[in-house]
């Protein structure tokens, strides 16, 4: 049941998902999702999550994958940019068969950077004020002489953004498209590298997602707990506990509701640390520490001690040259006297 979650995101491609992989392997040039994913975790050294299930032949195609410390590295982007960034002589390797509805690759790529820790010994990640392109150049250009297996994986969608907003003729495209061009050269080039590319009909995709509130049944009877759009929301319990390992075992997989339809997202707890001190968790799996609540105490202390101090200074200022209370000045005069 490990492969169960990716089989259900392939599934729900459109169906001019094309797959690329570098170097070649002599696969059909049509498969269905559930090998689709298990030929793509079998190139990018994550067979033990999706193995072939006794089909001897159809994993003879891709045996050499694998043979030693390799990197690997995931990208998804619109079949339209990847046609003016792939070299015209590059062909798909097998193009998704069977699959009736579209779904976002984002969950995709989040299943491969959860599973990629288990096989690669570093983890590429993006900051989040960057953007996924100079992720994939930073990676590629990077020469860690301590990891000699590393993972990255990136859902290019710059170009298109790029492309609605200035135009494909454009001096800003034409940029960012040669850019592209040349870190998918220098992707092809490095045999230390295996490459998966996934390209999909981002039109055909907007179309369908548009039309799908339409075509949604009755809203659920029992309201259920709203979640945030950034959030990935899966379709049943049992591909939200693969694709985030059971939330990361810091929190359960609970019913929730997102476009009116109900799925499965991590609702995280609260644990203990060494020495007893209560940690809180966020993200997707659960996988980071939630930091909000310190910071929000550490920041309204320091808002008041500065507003403490900025009442302290005007009401000093407004006393100026006035003469002190005697109470005050009671003190000093006796001591005057004595002398």
């Amino acid at each position: 049941m490990r492969g169960l979650a990716l089989c259900l995101f392939f599934a729900g491609l459109s169906r001019a998902a094309d797959v690329y992989l570098n170097p070649p392997s002599s696969l059909p040039s049509r498969l269905s999702p559930s090998h689709a994913s298990s030929a793509i975790s079998h190139h990018l050294g994550l067979e033990e999550f999706e193995p072939f299930q006794g089909n001897e032949q159809f994993a003879a195609g891709t045996s050499f994958v694998g043979q030693g410390p390799k990197n690997g590295l995931l990208i998804s982007i619109d079949e339209t940019d990847a046609k003016d960034v792939l070299p015209e002589s590059m062909r798909p390797s097998f193009t998704l068969s069977n699959a009736p509805s579209v779904s976002s690759f984002s969950s995709i790529i989040s299943t491969y950077l959860h599973r990629a820790p288990h096989a690669y010994a570093h983890i590429f990640s993006l900051p989040t004020y960057d953007a996924p392109l100079s992720g994939v150049i930073s990676f590629l250009e990077s020469d860690d002489a301590f990891y000699t297996d590393r993972f990255g994986a990136f859902e290019l969608k710059g170009l298109s953004e790029i492309a609605r907003a200035y135009g494909r003729a454009s001096e800003q495209y034409q940029l960012a498209a040669e850019t592209l061009r040349a870190a998918v050269h220098s992707a092809l080039s490095k045999g230390d590298l295996n490459l998966v590319l996934l390209t999909y009909d981002g039109a055909r995709a907007e179309a369908l997602r548009k039309r799908e509130p339409q075509q949604s049944p009755l809203p659920p009877s029992i309201p259920q707990q709203p979640i945030n759009s950034v959030s990935t929301c899966h379709a049943t319990e049992e591909v939200c506990r693969n694709a985030t390992s059971a939330c990361s075992g810091r929190g359960s997989c609970v019913s929730a509701s997102k476009a009116g339809r109900t799925c499965f997202v991590c609702a995280c707890s609260a644990t203990k640390d060494s020495k007893g001190r209560t940690e809180n968790w966020a993200g997707q799996s659960c996988e980071r520490k939630d930091v909000s609540g310190p910071f929000v105490l550490l920041a309204g202390t320091t808002v008041a001690l500065l507003l403490m101090i900025a009442g302290s200074v005007g009401l000093l200022y407004s006393i100026g040259g006035q003469e002190l209370p005697t109470v005050l000045t009671g003190g000093i005069a006796g001591g005057q006297k004595r002398e």
